[in-house]
């Protein structure tokens, strides 16, 4: 219990997002990937492969006693999209915000955008989006530098399939928590 009530937390409380996971036999592609870009970056942290992820939609920063509303509200929304598989190709090399090294696509695979889209529409009738969710970019952090900037160039591309998206739950330092898995057609 913190006694400062207006003092900033000691932690950000966990965020919640739809995300699609790359497979067990995509983590040696990005394997690859995180070795060949790492060293262009002083400071470099890798992000662990189990927390590797491409975000589909940002729900934002729940409290403890608002998750299960929201799990139950994101089974409702899910219920009506349909979505199908898709192959991403992660073929530029930038960093995001601060310092997050990243692969993003240069294009959206049509289905992913669909995809998207929908769910984008039936989270926002379920009232769920409690943040302002950012435009689609397609991207997975391979880690986090020193602050060293980097304008997107290409690179060698890693193709990820996605055949499911999850639910997730989770905080800085903590691996994500699936509270949910829908099947792409």
């Amino acid at each position: 219990m913190q006694d400062d009530l207006f003092a900033r937390p000691a932690a950000p409380p966990p965020s919640l997002f739809f995300a699609l996971l790359p497979a067990a036999g995509d983590q040696a592609p990005l394997e690859a990937a995180l070795q060949a870009h790492a060293p262009r970056f002083e400071g470099f942290k890798p992000m662990r492969a189990a927390k590797r992820h491409v975000t589909l939609l940002y729900l934002g920063e729940p409290f403890d006693e608002q998750i299960p509303s929201l799990v139950e509200g994101a089974q409702r929304a899910v219920a009506g999209v349909q979505g199908q598989a898709f192959v991403l190709s992660l073929d530029r090399l930038a960093v995001f915000g601060r310092n997050a090294v990243v692969l993003a696509a240069s294009q959206t695979p049509p289905a992913l955008a669909a995809l998207e889209s929908a769910l984008r529409a039936a989270a926002t009738r379920q009232r769920i989006v409690l943040a302002k969710s950012p435009p689609l970019h397609p991207h997975l952090t391979l880690g986090h530098n020193d602050g060293k900037r980097l304008a997107p160039e290409a690179c060698a591309p890693v193709r990820l399939a996605f055949d499911a998206f999850v639910l997730l739950r989770g905080g800085q330092r903590e691996a994500y928590v699936e509270l949910g898995r829908w099947a792409l057609g």
